[in-house]
This record gives structure tokens, sequence and C-alpha cells, in this order.
């Protein structure tokens, strides 16, 4: 397929940019939200739904550790099984760019792809592999 269509923005998904969804987050983290930051369709197959997750509690040794993951890839399916329920529409996003676009282009040499599984999962995956680089 040309990599030029790889990905392009959907707005057909249930899932819109700037929405914010309360999930069925890890322990002690019940204020931690997701925000849909784009919305794409993967090879004319698959719609991935980039959110940033704010509020969450990487267990880094350091006091000042980041509270929010700027950028994860997810299914809508796994969406789907993870939110509960849409508190906000914001026009102002998250810094995701940055991330998006390491995501983007690793997703074009097909080294990335998107999570299948919950929010929480995923956040644990992350939690456990920072910490796991400390």
């Amino acid at each position: 397929m040309n990599s030029s269509t790889a990905l392009v923005d959907v707005t057909s998904s249930k899932y819109q940019v700037g929405q914010v969804w309360k999930y069925k987050n890890r322990p002690n983290e019940d204020k931690s939200t997701v925000t849909v930051v784009k919305v794409e369709l993967q090879h004319s197959k698959a719609v991935v739904v980039h959110v940033a997750v704010s509020k969450v509690k990487l267990h880094a040794e350091e006091p000042n550790a980041e509270n929010e993951i700027s950028h994860m890839p997810f299914s809508e399916d796994a969406l789907d099984s993870s939110v509960t329920e849409l508190l906000d529409v914001v026009v102002d996003l998250p810094d995701f760019e940055e991330g998006y676009e390491t995501w983007k282009e690793s997703f074009m040499r097909g080294e990335a792809g998107f999570f299948s599984v919950s929010v929480a999962q995923a956040v644990d995956f992350i939690d456990r592999t920072i910490n796991s680089c400390e």
C-alpha cells in the first residue's frame, strides 16, 4: 500500500478529537482521564484513536515524575472496553505532536502499532517499561 495513504484522518468514529473520557483506571488514579488527540484510519482497515492520558501515577523514583502520557494509540475496541463516561469536549489539546510524530515514523517503517488492551493495562505497561530503564 502507498505509505501516503497508510494513515488518513477520519471523523466517522464515535471518538472525536477533543473528547475527554473517564476510563476504568488503575488503583489510586481515580482522577485520570484520556483526551482524544487524533483519530485515523490505518491502511483503510482499522481506526486508531490517539489519546493523551492525564493524572497517572508513574512509579518512577524521581519526586517530580511526569503525570501525563502525551501519546498512546489504541484500537477503537480497546477504548470501548475502557471508557466509562464522556466528561467534556475541549479545544485546547495536550501537547501530543512530538510523541505522535515519533510513533508515525516508526509505524511507517512497520515498527509500531497500537494498543489492543485496556487503557489501564497499557498505562501499566508504560509504567513498568519506564521503571525497568532506571
